[in-house]
């Protein structure tokens, strides 16, 4: 019998398997074969596959688990005993006291720890030892000092605790059910560990029994007899046991939801092997804040693997940062791997998001991978910029993003942002520069797409636009009369926004008659195409608010 398992990749929920069951295995220092599309594992990797499986998770989400919040403060009391609290303050207690009842006390009663506690073990009580730990409370009569006593007490408990934290085995149960249920329990649940009325207390051979040991032996098995087949690889099944129902999200109960399949019959079932490689899931998507991700760039293999894993360094990264799971690390990752010489060329690439325990599905198309890839500089740009609207903050590096995804070009966003700023100017954490930044980005969106094609140089206009607007506020400014742009500003905005090039106009030709001053013939472009009048309006209108913005010095006469 063949000692390989060839996984060939199939939909994105698959395909998050296999990416996942290659780093389980890679990390675990297993040789895995990559090919064109798909990839080859030995039968003895699935040895010890459990164990893999765990320590996959708990390495790569460390600093982000319960378990390490508790045992990294062991740095803080090492610090304070070796100066012997002389700068321990009022601070420090706050911090102390904090630390005991929000974190310690709180997880060390958890009914996932109290769990635990029996399968490791060992001499100490965890439950006594977090009753017997309290908070120092220091009243208006008395002084920090006559209290360090009772600090240095609080430490040797915290000591116990944390050295008990560390033992190879308490680390193995206890950050293995914070990723039981951070990580892994995102993409499935109901089956093995995750079922709640298991008989196996320890989820290490609760998984071994319930994927893997099922794996070995259907591999070994004679399957000349078998009638029917898998509904992923096509090999042959013994019966349609085994469903997806345990997939969130996608599976379903085929017993009690029968009309999901044809005439109420069901033939969806999977074999042991593609099973195993579900279950691998969460090792494939990325998750970060209660919310996940995963860039289906299924024409290579080697492509999907390392977009995604990029993305995994982005968010999780080596000084333990936790970075939040926005577009900023899906972009960051994709032009890494441009600039690796990897193309897009073959298919759009499919963007999952699982968010509020639902999947959202995007297409990032050749058209938009283009977009992205020629405003990079740009884009970085707007990473931290934002504004406040009903008391909820909005990212506009997200907000760009996300109206690129939808195939929706950025005035609407730009005409709200220019109103704000002219309004509202403490709600916006933006300047007129990311401004003009998001009109040369939706410049190469509305060229990509095929519009404007006459139209040479996008950056130029823009620039011109915008010195335009900012030597006319100049001429207002001199003649005292800065006071009359708000006024102008709005009517200029109405225009846009109705795509009345007339009423533009004229506002503009009143403006420049009132200073006495040449129409600089950038004007002139706004005549030949609506979405040129477009974005020639909005940066004349950006730099008239905000006066001397471009980065040449105001130097750009607009002419």
């Amino acid at each position: 019998m063949d000692n390989t398992i060839r996984l060939t990749l199939e939909d994105w929920m698959f395909n998050a398997g296999i990416v996942g069951m290659y780093n389980i295995l890679d990390y675990a220092g297993d040789k895995v074969v990559v090919e064109e599309n798909y990839i080859e594992i030995t039968k003895e990797s699935l040895q010890g596959f459990e164990e893999k499986y765990f320590k996959y998770f708990i390495d790569t989400y460390l600093q982000t688990l319960s378990w390490y919040k508790i045992v990294s403060f062991k740095a803080t009391i090492e610090h304070y005993e070796e100066n012997k609290f002389e700068n321990f303050t009022m601070e420090s207690l706050e911090k102390l006291n904090n630390y005991i009842t929000n974190i310690v006390k709180y997880y060390l009663k958890s009914a996932s720890y109290k769990a635990a506690y029996d399968l490791i073990g060992g001499e100490e009580d965890m439950l006594s030892l977090e009753k017997k730990l309290t908070t120092i409370k220091v009243n208006k009569k008395e002084t920090l000092v006559a209290k360090m006593e009772e600090v240095r007490e609080v430490f040797k408990t915290l000591k116990i605790i944390i050295n008990y934290f560390l033992e190879d085995k308490a680390k193995k149960y206890l950050a293995g059910k914070n990723v039981v249920y951070t990580i892994v329990k995102n993409a499935w649940n109901g089956v093995s560990f995750l079922f709640n009325q298991t008989k196996e207390k320890d989820m290490y051979i609760d998984y071994k029994n319930y994927f893997v040991t099922p794996v070995n032996e259907y591999l070994e098995a004679d399957k000349s007899k078998y009638k029917y087949n898998c509904f992923i690889c096509d090999n042959e099944i013994k019966d349609l046991s085994n469903d997806f129902s345990f997939l969130n999200v996608t599976g379903f109960d085929v017993a009690r939801k029968s009309s999901h399949v044809w005439n109420f019959s069901n033939d969806v079932a999977i074999c042991n092997v593609c099973k195993l490689v579900y279950s691998c899931i969460p090792a494939g998507m990325i998750y970060a804040n209660s919310k996940g991700m995963f860039i289906n760039a299924n024409s290579k293999a080697k492509d999907l693997i390392n977009v995604n894993n990029n993305i995994k360094a982005v968010v999780l990264q080596k000084d333990g940062r936790e970075q939040s799971l926005t577009y900023k690390a899906l972009i960051t990752s994709i032009q890494k791997e441009f600039n690796s010489s990897f193309r897009y060329e073959l298919a759009d690439i499919q963007v999952i998001r699982y968010e509020n325990e639902k999947y959202k599905f995007n297409i990032l198309s050749r058209n938009i991978l283009n977009v992205i890839l020629k405003s990079k500089d740009e884009l970085n740009k707007l990473m931290n910029c934002g504004f406040m609207e009903i008391k909820t903050y909005f990212n506009i590096y997200d907000l760009v993003i996300d109206s690129l995804l939808g195939n929706q070009n950025l005035f609407v966003l730009i005409h709200k942002l220019v109103v704000y700023k002219n309004s509202n100017v403490k709600d916006c954490r933006y300047s007129g520069r990311d401004l003009l930044s998001m009109l040369r980005i939706n410049y190469n969106f509305i060229k990509e797409i095929g519009y404007m094609e006459n139209i040479q140089e996008g950056k130029d206009i823009i620039d011109r636009a915008s010195g335009a607007g900012y030597w006319l506020r100049q001429a207002y400014k001199s003649k005292k009369s800065e006071d009359k742009l708000n006024g102008i500003s709005y009517r200029l905005l109405n225009a846009l926004k109705t795509n009345n090039t007339s009423m533009f106009m004229d506002t503009l030709l009143n403006c420049y008659l009132y200073t006495r001053k040449e129409v600089p013939s950038v004007f002139l472009e706004t005549l030949k195409d609506d979405l040129v009048f477009k974005h020639i309006g909005y940066a004349f209108v950006t730099s008239l608010i905000e006066g001397k913005i471009d980065e040449n010095g105001g130097k750009n006469d607009g002419k």
